[in-house]
């Protein structure tokens, strides 16, 4: 599937203002970005104002547009050894149970994908790296929300658009969303079915670092038995286990 044309601008003119930055050169204001990265300017002008609101891109006093604290953010978290060692995890997870395994991170109402691994990974729509999804309607995302109380629940989410997101069995309120959490604090694991796609079930668990929630570690497949959910539930607390060691230093 080919990827939206605003992430695909988004991510040259990003690219675009690194590159520029890393030349020693003085950085580039929006015209000369957009004609480096080969964007319209009216289009360009749009995606990075969404990029300023992200903090991938910041704007200094004289106009010109450099990499924001989010990229750092997000380019440091990439080398991160939990991280490196989830492409293993995930691909023993979605080789074991023959699901889709993926790793992601907290991006105010959104989950930020950072890696995906299984064999039929490429059908579940645009869930690629970088994909953001709401964090409220998949497993993996509101695992991201484990530790979060009602009012910072209330904090997040009090302009979320939940009308028209997610599928049949979605939350539609923040009431929905934290009756939800409380259920799977329960049982000890997130269980989203058919939340963000029909007839599709995703079991999950966060992954914890020194300071808290890191990322979510999830699996999502067809339906399944309760004998095999358990299974599942024993694989998912192991590798989320070992990741938070890694991640806990």
């Amino acid at each position: 599937m080919t990827p939206p044309a605003s992430l695909t601008q988004g991510l040259s003119l990003l690219d675009a203002a690194i590159e520029r930055e890393r030349s020693g050169r003085a950085g580039f204001a929006l015209a000369r970005l957009a004609e480096a990265a080969g964007v319209e300017r009216s289009r360009a002008s749009r995606v990075t104002q969404e990029l300023r609101r992200l903090a991938f891109i910041e704007r200094d006093a004289t106009t010109v547009l450099h990499a924001g604290p989010a990229f750092f953010d997000a380019a440091g978290a990439r080398h991160e050894p939990w991280l490196r060692a989830a492409r293993m995890h995930l691909r023993a997870l979605a080789a074991h149970l023959g699901m889709i395994a993926r790793v992601v991170a907290a991006d105010g109402q959104r989950a930020l994908l950072l890696r995906i691994e299984g064999a039929g990974a490429s059908g579940e729509g645009t869930l690629r790296p970088a994909a953001v999804t709401p964090v409220w309607c998949t497993g993996a995302g509101r695992a991201l929300l484990w530790d979060h109380s009602r009012a910072a629940l209330d904090t997040l989410l009090r302009d979320a658009q939940f009308v028209g997101v997610g599928g049949p069995a979605a939350a539609r309120t923040v009431d929905a969303v934290d009756a939800l959490l409380q259920r799977d604090r329960e049982r000890g694991l997130i269980i989203a079915r058919s939340e963000y796609v029909a007839g599709l079930d995703e079991f999950a668990l966060p992954v914890r670092g020194a300071h808290g929630i890191v990322a979510a570690l999830s699996v999502s497949g067809a339906p399944v038995s309760a004998a095999r959910e358990r299974h599942i539930e024993t694989l998912l607390s192991q590798s989320a286990e070992r990741l938070s060691s890694l991640a806990r230093g």
